[in-house]
């Protein structure tokens, strides 16, 4: 049997469903509804219309009406901000600074490439980086989505040994000047201690495979390991992890259904129909308008009225809507409903979001460890000390905002040798009471200065001064 590029590994078929409901929903409205009867099917009543267009023309009414809540760009969007509102502190040898502005081909900072992985985690739970040398000898890395990683496998110590990598797109045809599909892939794999890589392209004869090409340091050492790096929810093994926000986006799917209906049943249902009972010859037809203008004559024995709708369905459908969305609050989508908790405690929001800072906290520790491991490879790649490269992530999700209470117990906590001054200075640093650019040296010189002027003169300690105050 021929080998075939395009086979997916087992593992990618299982979540393959979810991903697409993934990047869908957060894509939004419109490309839900343009997937029409996969997130939307079609009412029996619609369906046994005999005419086509007549049903077509049902369907995308009722199609319209209906509103596909924004839930999931809202809470990703909202969660990488929490995650990386403070960049993480990435050290790198001199050789590999030029990443720190131009990690990619695109042109990513490394700072927005952390951000992209951070992103694709909370979105799929999935994401690759495979480093790179340029024509120009210039480092890069490469980032992969979890659809484009297709195929994978491991070696007998669990190390991946074989990739291949969808990198198929849109390019541009410098003859004719139109954007054409290319479909490729890139096959990676470690063959006798060597990583080597092809790109096999599909033309109208089939698929045609590159000459393997074996990457070498820059003292022309062969690379004896494949430097791709998987990225997970918990760590950064090949296995994909469960989509964290797999659940939020079902919910937003069962709103959007649901609220087909209500939109359909107000529609149905919200204006008063009038009606007209009795007999009415030639000269005294049923009126046909109504308003101040109109005036109905009634024959002896006849009535008219209003038909209007006053049944609970519509207010069931409602509550229940009301009750998904507050389903998805458990999901992180605080955004999506009105908030009537009263002021909270720091310790108040810290239980409450316990589970959800959790998670943030796990997937910032990941994307920071999966970017430190593929600038490591750039290191080794690059014939430079892999061990002076640092990542090091923020994991401090809350406001610290302090009041004045809290700042009286930090200082007579340190004051009755409770804890070292710099448990001090970090604690109202942290408070940001302190500049974020004062370092512990220059804090306890001053407080120091300080201690003395108040020894001599009696006046109070002002313990929050920075040097630039002070």
């Amino acid at each position: 049997m021929a080998f075939d590029i395009t086979a997916k590994h087992p593992a990618y078929k299982e979540f393959e469903a979810a991903w697409t409901l993934m990047r869908d929903a957060f894509s939004g409205e419109d490309d839900i509804k343009a997937k029409g009867e996969t997130y939307l099917p079609m009412k029996p009543g619609t369906r046994a219309i005999s005419d086509p267009a007549t049903r077509a023309a049902a369907y995308e009414f009722y199609k319209e009406l209906a509103e596909f809540p924004d839930l999931l760009a809202l809470t990703v969007r909202g969660a990488v901000g929490t995650m990386l509102d403070s960049s993480a502190e990435i050290e790198l040898p001199s050789a590999l600074e030029p990443l720190r502005e131009r990690a990619t081909r695109d042109g990513l900072t490394l700072e927005a490439l952390h951000r992209r992985i951070a992103t694709e985690i909370m979105l799929v739970g999935r994401y690759g980086v495979l480093p790179g040398i340029g024509p120009d000898g210039a480092p890069y890395l490469a980032g992969y989505v979890a659809e484009s990683i297709t195929s994978w496998d491991t070696d007998e110590d669990q190390r991946p040994d074989f990739l291949v990598l969808d990198e198929s797109g849109l390019t541009r045809n410098p003859e004719t000047g139109e954007w054409e599909q290319t479909v490729q892939y890139r096959e990676c794999f470690v063959l006798e201690g060597r990583y080597a890589a092809r790109v096999w392209v599909k033309g109208a004869s089939g698929w045609e495979a590159g000459e393997p090409v074996e990457a070498v340091d820059r003292k022309r050492k062969p690379i004896d390991f494949l430097p791709f790096v998987f990225f997970g929810v918990s760590d950064l093994t090949p296995a994909p992890d469960d989509v964290p926000l797999y659940g939020l986006a079902k919910i937003a799917r069962r709103i959007y259904r649901m609220d087909a209906n209500y939109q359909t049943s107000l529609y149905m249902t919200s204006e008063p129909t009038p009606y007209v009972v009795g007999v009415f010859d030639e000269q005294n037809q049923a009126p046909s308008t109504i308003g101040a203008a109109n005036i109905w004559v009634i024959p002896e024995g006849g009535s008219a009225g209003m038909v209007e709708f006053t049944g609970a369905g519509i207010q069931a459908q409602e509550k229940a809507i009301d009750n998904a969305k507050a389903d998805a609050t458990m999901f992180g989508a605080q955004l999506l409903t009105e908030n009537k908790r009263t002021a909270e405690s720091g310790e108040a929001i810290r239980l409450r979001l316990g589970n959800q800072t959790s998670t943030l906290k796990t997937i910032a520790m990941t994307s920071a460890a999966g970017l430190e491991r593929a600038l490591k490879n750039v290191a080794v790649w690059m014939g430079e000390n892999p061990d002076a490269v640092s990542v090091k992530p923020n994991l401090d999700f809350f406001a610290h905002d302090l009041s004045a209470q809290d700042i009286t117990a930090i200082v007579a906590g340190w004051q009755a040798k409770a804890y070292p001054r710099r448990t001090m200075f970090d604690r109202l640093k942290q408070g940001q009471l302190i500049g974020e650019d004062t370092s512990y040296e220059d804090y306890a010189a001053m407080l120091d200065t300080e201690m003395e002027d108040q020894h001599l003169t009696g006046e109070a300690l002002d313990i929050t001064k920075t040097t630039d105050e002070a």
